[in-house]
């Protein structure tokens, strides 16, 4: 694949950062998964102005996941597909962009209330102001806030929604795409949340009741437990020690054991070889609600634990992320 023809180059803008690299000898790149196809592209941008480029083999979670062995090796690390959340130096942040229009009569059709609260990831985030002004033009009232650490107006993260924090609208509309994100929004204000893929053209309302019941179930199957691995992972933008250190504690008063375990990646495989009733994620929350069933039912979240504890009633469920 040629560079002209690469989506690579229209939705990530690799030639922002040529000034600030410089002369660099030896360039880092972290892409996710789904973008790794364009690593010869990507190598061929660089390599043609002078940079010798290696490649991280991991996964890449987001932002929060920064290869820090990478960084070690190389003048500069070049992550893609994210906005910066964790500034570290010599780390260089290119977001994934997704130019897009939206059909203002369909989301008009769709959505019968008139005060709505946009959000969405990056890649849809960057042209919200725009997005704002056609809804508003057909007669929506629109709320656009941005929350802590985050780039853009709206823009949420799988354990951010401080956009979202005090909203007065009545319904939240997600565009973008995946479930994630707007069923974290819809749990984080219990508002009506629509999910709009400008993609594909799809507008359906997100129904939270099928997650809820598999959380509680997780809940109810954790209330006899007597034990507790804590996970912890070290990756730098995931790291939660001292929550880690609280949770243990709460067992401990409680005459539970609980131990905490640190690791890079969680996986099922981590807790295979450990004889633990329960185990409780503090890294990214995606791991306990997205990968539920790898890992036999038996993760919860710290708020979670709360609940199997006592410490919360489960009348008062929330997601672990920040509001």
């Amino acid at each position: 694949m040629g560079l002209g023809s690469s989506i690579i180059f229209k939705r990530a803008d690799l030639s922002a950062i040529l000034e600030r690299i410089g002369s660099a000898s030896v360039l880092g790149i972290q892409i996710p998964n789904g973008l790794k196809f364009y690593a010869g592209d990507i190598a061929d941008f660089f390599r043609k102005r002078g940079h010798e480029v290696i490649f991280s083999g991991r996964a890449t979670y987001g932002a929060c996941d920064i290869d820090m062995e990478l960084l070690r090796e190389v003048d500069f690390l070049i992550h893609f597909a994210h906005t910066e959340m964790v500034q570290v130096e010599r780390v260089i942040y290119i977001p994934y962009l997704v130019d897009y229009s939206i059909d203002v009569e369909l989301i008009k059709k769709s959505i019968p209330e008139r005060n709505l609260t946009i959000i969405g990831t990056a890649s849809y985030a960057w042209k919200f102001d725009e997005t704002k002004r056609e809804l508003e033009r057909v007669g929506f009232r629109v709320e656009l806030k941005k929350g802590a650490g985050v780039e853009y107006p709206g823009q949420v993260l799988g354990c951010n929604y401080s956009c979202l924090k005090n909203t007065t609208s009545d319904v939240i509309l997600f565009i973008g795409d995946g479930r994630f994100h707007p069923l974290g929004a819809s749990l984080c204000t219990r508002k009506k949340v629509y999910s709009y893929s400008p993609l594909s053209g799809d507008v359906e309302v997100v129904d939270s009741e099928e997650f809820l019941k598999k959380r509680y179930m997780a809940i109810s199957g954790a209330f006899e437990s007597e034990s507790f691995g804590i996970l912890v992972s070290s990756k730098i933008g995931q790291k939660r020690l001292e929550l880690a250190k609280n949770i243990q504690k709460l067992a401990h008063d409680r005459g539970k054991r609980a131990e905490i375990i640190l690791v890079d990646e969680i996986t099922p495989s981590v807790i295979d070889n450990f004889r633990f009733d329960t185990f409780v994620n503090t890294a990214c929350p995606r791991i306990a609600f997205d990968d539920y069933s790898k890992y036999y039912g038996k993760i919860i979240s710290p708020e979670e634990f709360k609940i199997v504890i006592g410490v919360k009633d489960i009348s008062e469920y929330s997601l672990d992320f920040e509001t």
